[in-house]
């Protein structure tokens, strides 16, 4: 009986290890099918978790925090990535388009950044203008009742489906854009800090001749 054991283990073994690429093929229930996880954000984050990554917090910086909180984080996350845009843009676009530079007395309209600094007190107080209006208009929009984080122009009021595909997904490209806009800001920077530009340093090296680039090292631009 005692020898009967290890070959009744034994062909046990074979049988599950046979078994067991037959498993790969055989149909797993539907993602919807599945159970799901138990939500870890405050319910205002259930809105918008950040897809295609679905929840998205590495640094677990929604552990602890209330609603109230998340909503804070939330509007200033939203805040930093369409100011970050709208700067992205301008460091793309100001190098070839400039109207106002003559009348905004700019020396160097072709480099975003230092034409920043020249900018006389007038053109930096609208500027600082313009912010403080958006400000106080968000202050306003923010007595209503169905104030959202972010939502600068009150748009959930006039939307009679909060959850509707489309509106759902015009949220998640405006928040994925803002965190791409932000990364590419700070490179923007980075690079203007350690080579002096703001120019395409990845493909413009691919087609310029050689005779024509300015090269840092290993960096030609």
């Amino acid at each position: 009986e005692m020898n009967q054991k290890p070959a009744t283990m034994a062909r046990s073994v074979v049988a599950l290890l046979a078994l067991a690429p037959a498993s790969g093929y055989v149909a797993r229930a539907p993602l919807s099918a599945r159970p799901r996880r138990t939500a870890r954000v405050a319910p205002s984050m259930a809105l918008i978790t950040g897809s295609p990554f679905g929840y998205f917090d590495p640094l677990q910086l929604s552990k602890g925090k209330t609603e109230a909180e998340m909503n804070q984080l939330r509007e200033y996350e939203l805040k930093h990535g369409r100011v970050a845009m709208a700067a992205v843009f301008g460091l793309i676009v100001e190098p070839y388009i400039h109207p106002l530079a003559k009348s905004c007395h700019l020396a160097h309209p072709t480099d975003p950044i230092l034409s920043g600094v020249e900018l006389n007190f007038a053109g930096k107080a609208q500027i600082l203008g313009f912010c403080g209006g958006v400000e106080a208009l968000n202050y306003f929009i923010k007595k209503g009742d169905k104030y959202k984080p972010g939502d600068l122009l009150g748009a959930a009021y006039y939307v009679a489906d909060e959850e509707d595909e489309l509106w759902v997904s015009y949220q998640e490209k405006e928040l994925n854009n803002g965190r791409l806009a932000m990364v590419a800001f700070a490179g923007f920077i980075t690079q203007y800090g350690l080579y002096g530009n703001v120019d395409d340093m990845l493909f413009k090296p691919m087609i310029k001749p050689a005779s024509e680039l300015t090269c840092y090292g290993w960096l030609c631009v």
